[in-house]
């Protein structure tokens, strides 16, 4: 059959396509495209843009097609009518229709949005779960919690149309370094600044630590993908009494071991749609003490009290867990050496080994 597959994807260069865009589902795929280009795919990427572009900075090729955010369907249906042949579906968030024999991901539940109606979640999981579960050939998971929510409310299909490949973390890049000599007390925040990653319960919290350990220092690595979230950012920092120990660094991906090797505590605080990921995956198998809260795929990943602490997603929860592994930094260490035995479990090659498995079902090359 023809080798050649479209990648549709929200963005994987910025509406502008100018700069490639840093996160989770973005780093995925380009993992994942490297593995179908080994195995003899010729890909293409195809997302949404401020207006039409063609953009080979990366190893593929990346189309953007004109996008109104209020109206994404008929920009998905230019996709649909432009690209031919084989597709692959990187978001379920971002389709309600499928061509058959394609496989779509999931990367997390997404409809649990603090203080949403059920009748939102219902719209969700009825406009795009139940549409890729009829219509796609295979939806990867990245987590339990969406095979085991999408089992209860449809247990045929999930049971026949879901399989689970959890995110991974890279030990060529990932690993414990050795400690660090210093009095400081350093807790990383890994994320973006986007509501459903935490940073507003994070940000309650840091004063009265700040106030309370005069040891302790937090250290944000953000994107600058949205520059609205980094205003409030540095607008909330300046008006701290303590910024000074308040860090921040923007990045890349080479860049982030030598982050994760500087902190003491790493916090996952995320509230809603989350898998397993790839924040929490990297400070584990860098032998870190995670705090992460109990949102979906972080479950998979955090045994309370054996690898790091699973908490309720609330400041109150927040401030406690960090007030409890600054106070006990043997704690710590034994976590980060649980954590980075779990870690092993989530190798980048049983990763690429189980796709490779999906890829050669859903889509043979002759």
């Amino acid at each position: 059959m023809d080798n050649k597959l479209a990648i549709f994807i929200p963005n994987l260069i910025n509406w502008d396509g100018e700069k490639q865009i840093i996160g989770g589902l973005e780093r995925y795929m380009i993992a994942l495209a490297e593995i179908m280009t080994e195995m003899g795919y010729d890909l293409s990427f195809h997302q949404f843009a401020h207006h039409d572009f063609s953009n080979n900075s990366l190893d593929w090729p990346v189309y953007g097609y004109q996008a109104d955010s209020r109206e994404l369907h008929k920009t998905i249906g230019r996709m649909e009518k432009a690209t031919k042949g084989r597709v692959l579906y990187s978001s379920i968030v971002q389709q309600t229709s499928y061509r058959p024999q394609s496989i779509c991901i999931s990367h997390g539940v997404w409809w649990e949005l603090p203080g949403s109606s059920p009748v939102q979640a219902q719209k969700y999981y009825e406009n795009h779960v139940a549409k890729a579960l009829e219509q796609a050939g295979l939806i990867i998971s990245c987590d339990y919690n969406f095979l085991n929510v999408t089992r209860a409310i449809y247990p045929h299909l999930a049971d026949q149309k879901i399989r689970v490949i959890p995110n991974f973390a890279d030990s060529k890049y990932y690993y414990p370094r050795k400690p660090k000599n210093t009095d400081h007390v350093r807790i990383l925040y890994p994320r973006r600044l986007s509501p459903e990653r935490g940073f507003g319960i994070l940000k309650e919290v840091i004063p009265p630590l700040l106030c309370r350990f005069p040891q302790v220092e937090f250290e944000f690595a953000i994107d600058t993908n949205k520059p609205e979230y980094l205003e409030i950012f540095h607008q909330w920092r300046e008006n701290l009494t303590s910024k000074e120990r308040i860090l921040y660094c923007h990045p890349d991906y080479q860049s982030m071991p030598e982050v994760y090797a500087e902190a003491d505590i790493v916090v996952i605080p995320s509230i809603y749609s989350e898998g397993t990921s790839f924040s929490c995956l990297e400070a584990m198998a860098m032998g870190k003490a995670v705090i992460a809260t109990d949102v979906g795929g972080l479950t998979n990943l955090i045994i309370n009290g054996y690898n790091g602490l699973l908490i309720h997603p609330s400041k109150e929860s927040l401030y406690q867990s960090l007030l409890y592994l600054i106070e006990n930094p043997s704690v710590c260490t034994r976590f980060g050496e649980y954590a980075y035995t779990t870690s092993q479990a989530f190798s980048r090659r049983v990763w690429e080994a189980r796709w490779r498995q999906c890829i050669k079902r859903i889509y043979p090359l002759s």
